[in-house]
């Protein structure tokens, strides 16, 4: 309240505040009330402090989901590539199911191939998508925006890339009969073996390749680097971050696997499979410099359909297939 007070005797009023402690200061039950309340709302911010789990990076997919992604894959091929042979067979396409060799049959073995490849994804999408709680194509950077956006440096590099990759090829000592010539002697079986290879194959290959063993090799290879203390575990869990050392890592090796998976496709020719493994190492670049699996696999499929358009042009159409003798 505001009084008014004399405060030399000269007459003139000066103002202050009359501060009067009783008026102000709550009561005893107030001030245990306000107690209470603060006491309750301090309880309940622990409590929740308690429940809320933290903050922490996970690494996903790590080497354990990519192993079982490539086992769900490999078991789907098998048993789809069985199921199309059993029915060939049952159609009189096939004579007999014993000393069957699928380089012998392009069409049936890209077909369970192509089956196999689909099933395989119809489980392992929503599988991992339900374990990581998280969107499949997140987890493995898909990112189709920015092989969308960089889609005319993606054309031009697979173009390069191929064209430089014949060339080098052209340079090497490679046997005369590979199993891969068995996918080239009839022009349906070169149309099946281009379309297949052009826009199925190089997706799935780079979604294995690129999207699980490359991020899951440099998570292994930087877990194993890690100090085992409570501060070096304490980083590792606050970011989702990769070492440079750890992707060149993953990088080299994936590639190599990557050159290793065609080696019986080229009878094992060294040269070649050493050549392909450089052209994967290529593919694992452009993945980690765009961020994006898609960019690979479109890289990847430029590439592979630039040297069926060299097939195409050099063959009349695939007409006169006897030109590849020799190549």
């Amino acid at each position: 309240m505001i009084a008014r007070y004399d405060d030399e005797g000269d007459g003139e009023n000066t103002s202050r505040i009359d501060f009067e402690p009783s008026a102000y200061m709550p009561t005893t039950s107030a001030r245990q009330s306000k107690v209470t309340v603060i006491s309750s709302s301090a309880a309940d911010d622990t409590q929740t402090a308690l429940e809320t789990p933290p903050t922490v990076a996970i690494h996903q997919p790590n080497i354990g989901y990519s192993v079982l992604a490539l086992v769900i894959g490999l078991v789907a091929m098998l048993l789809c590539t069985a199921a199309v042979l059993a029915v060939a067979y049952k159609l009189h396409i096939v004579p007999s199911l014993t000393h069957l060799d699928p380089a012998t049959m392009p069409k049936t073995s890209i077909l369970g191939e192509a089956l196999g490849y689909g099933i395989c994804l119809a489980i392992i999408v929503p599988l991992f998508r339900r374990m990581w709680n998280r969107p499949f194509a997140q987890v493995l950077q898909m990112n189709l925006h920015a092989a969308r956006t960089n889609a005319g440096k993606l054309v031009l590099l697979g173009i390069l890339l191929s064209i430089i990759a014949q060339a080098a090829e052209s340079l090497l000592t490679l046997p005369k009969d590979v199993p891969l010539d068995a996918f080239f002697r009839t022009p349906s079986d070169i149309w099946t073996v281009a379309i297949f290879g052009t826009l199925v194959a190089p997706p799935v290959e780079e979604l294995l390749f690129r999207g699980f063993f490359l991020p899951a090799f440099a998570i292994a290879f930087d877990w194993l680097r890690l100090p085992r203390t409570f501060e070096a575990r304490l980083a590792w869990h606050s970011t989702n971050d990769l070492s440079r050392a750890g992707l060149v890592f993953s990088g080299i090796l994936t590639s190599v696997l990557f050159g290793v998976m065609h080696a019986a496709q080229l009878k094992f020719a060294w040269n070649a499979v050493a050549l392909l493994s450089c052209v994967g190492g290529i593919f694992a670049l452009v993945r980690l410099r765009f961020n994006s699996v898609w960019a690979s696999s479109f890289v990847h499929m430029v590439y592979n359909g630039f040297i069926f358009v060299l097939l195409f042009i050099g063959t009349d159409g695939f007409r006169h297939l006897d030109k590849l003798h020799g190549h």
